[in-house]
């Protein structure tokens, strides 16, 4: 989580810096630091979380976009006496290498990495997904979001909230929300709440990680038009798996909902995970 002081030059990469110290020590309170974790940070700023962190974990890289920011952090890293193990990367998080950054801090998946992140507004769903689907060694993500994404992330099936976002998270990671912010604890000033959740990796099973691609693809179009069933939806979907063969058209569709114990008439916003995890294995897996 980042903490400096507000100015155009900190908002080309859309952040909000944390600048509440209380709100700061219930996030790494939140955390639980252990002394031999492996800890990747996205987006430490001026060092907010990375100071408090610094001594009470084996290893921390932090990824900083910012190449101001990244460079004034190893300046006054450098000055303390916490400094063992700490590696400061500029770099973009959307574009670096997950599993090199990971190995490097010795991570392996008896061993996983644990990331905490202040994730800026635009960017973090994308970061998010791409932990969850790389599959990367890590143990779990604690990190900062406006709440409109945290809701999205944690609703359950039944609410506007609830769509491809949720099931994605919730099928990779156990979630829970964890700390609500207002706008005043960041400059620039945010307009909305923040709230920083907690997602515990686990294995989602082999019939999601056959295909990194098949699960997002079938819940797009089945989030695709909400007011319709689930049938029309799934209508569209080629007939042997993503990117594989012509649509499955409207009977075809039925066929394989039913065979999930699921009615065609059903919409996608009452399904729970498991049940498009059920659909993704009758869409993908043929006998034979």
């Amino acid at each position: 989580m980042r903490h400096s002081r507000p100015g155009f030059r900190t908002r080309r990469w859309g952040q909000n810096f944390l600048v509440n110290q209380g709100a700061a020590d219930s996030i790494i309170a939140a955390f639980r630091p252990a002394r031999d974790d492996l800890v990747l940070e996205v987006g430490p700023g001026e060092g907010a979380l990375t100071a408090r962190l610094a001594g009470r974990v084996a290893r921390i890289a932090a990824v900083e976009i910012d190449p101001d920011l990244a460079e004034g952090l190893r300046r006054r890293l450098a000055e303390t006496a916490e400094t063992a193990g700490i590696e400061i990367i500029n770099g973009d998080i959307l574009r670096a290498d997950l599993g090199a950054i990971v190995s490097s801090l010795g991570a392996t998946p008896a061993t996983p990495a644990r990331v905490i992140a202040n994730l800026p507004y635009n960017i973090a769903t994308a970061v998010i997904l791409r932990f969850l689907l790389e599959r990367a060694p890590v143990r779990d993500l604690l990190v900062m979001v406006q709440r409109e994404v945290a809701e999205r992330i944690l609703s359950p099936p039944g609410r506007k909230s609830y769509g491809g976002l949720s099931v994605l998270c919730q099928v990779h990671a156990r979630v829970e929300p964890v700390l609500r912010l207002r706008p005043g604890s960041f400059r620039p000033r945010p307009k909305i709440d923040s709230e920083v959740i907690r997602l515990t990796v686990r294995d989602p099973g082999p019939t999601v990680s056959r295909d990194p691609d098949a699960l997002p693809a079938l819940l797009a179009a089945a989030f695709a038009h909400r007011r319709k069933t689930l049938q029309n939806n799934l209508a569209r979907l080629p007939r042997d798996g993503p990117r594989r063969g012509d649509a499955l058209g409207g009977a075809a569709a039925a066929d394989l909902i039913r065979k999930t114990g699921l009615e065609p008439s059903d919409r996608a916003e009452a399904l729970s995970p498991a049940d498009f995890v059920r659909l993704l294995e009758a869409w993908t897996v043929r006998d034979g």
